[in-house]
């Protein structure tokens, strides 16, 4: 992953991604931005409390970061699901944690302040998808649904899917009950390689589930920041509850 500034504005991009050559994308921080107090400065959460007017500046600035035009995104209506809608037009949805899409020039947006951003790209294909997973959609899959959407949607061959685990909360400060370690291994045999002292592994799951999915692991980034140790970069809900903003990640497959 690259940190990147434009404009006073910083923000990641996945080195796997950037190399295609076929997609804009990124990951904010909260560095850039018109936002005050405890949403200081790159808030891009639009539910968060925060002045609508200073959220909406920060979409302007960040799509202008980004080369991306604000008017073409398509944002999820997240609500801790794997539901996955294939953008094909700006008909509205809701209870939506993943886009996907074919169509050049659409910016599929999601938003954090902990759970996992995944972004793919199938260079062969042209499809991009974006992807929210907290603890709910990792345990549920999320990671192996979006390839198998990509598969049944676009004909995607996994093996030439590209995909990213962005910025989110550490193995170390996700620490949970005894309900969540259960269910996870319910749902995921495998992972508890990944969980220690009710301690869970995001990180490792969600690459565990898109090796599963069929994607080569030498295909998958994972970037390794956390945002609750990062205050200076990023929200975190853990660490601060509602009294905070939200990042989100953008990505945008190029017109030809």
């Amino acid at each position: 992953m690259t940190k990147n500034e434009k404009n006073g504005i910083v923000y990641f991009t996945f080195d796997n991604l950037e190399a295609t050559g076929l997609v804009r994308h990124g990951i904010s921080s909260r560095i850039g931005g018109v936002s005050a107090g405890h949403f200081a400065a790159m808030n891009l959460g639009l539910q968060t409390g925060d002045d609508i007017n200073n959220v909406k500046e920060n979409y302007r600035l960040f799509c202008e970061a980004l080369s991306c035009r604000p008017e073409n995104i398509v944002m999820t209506d997240q609500h801790h699901t794997t539901n996955i809608h294939n953008v094909v037009d700006k008909r509205p949805f809701s209870h939506i944690d993943g886009l996907v899409t074919d169509m050049a020039g659409a910016v599929l947006v999601t938003y954090y302040a902990d759970c996992v951003p995944l972004l793919l790209c199938d260079p062969v294909k042209r499809v991009v998808a974006n992807c929210h997973a907290g603890w709910r959609g990792t345990a549920h899959n999320m990671a192996g649904k979006t390839v198998g959407k990509m598969v049944d949607d676009y004909d995607c061959n996994p093996r030439d899917i590209l995909a990213g685990i962005g910025p989110s909360i550490s193995q170390k400060n996700f620490e949970v009950g005894a309900e969540v370690v259960e269910e996870f291994i319910r749902l995921l045999p495998f992972c508890t390689e990944f969980i220690h002292n009710n301690h869970i592994d995001l990180w490792g799951v969600n690459r565990q589930n898109f090796i599963a999915a069929g994607i080569p692991d030498g295909n998958i980034e994972t970037v390794g920041l956390c945002t609750f140790d990062d205050e200076v970069h990023f929200f975190s809900h853990r660490r601060s509850g509602v009294r905070r903003g939200s990042l989100a990640a953008f990505i945008e497959l190029r017109p030809e």
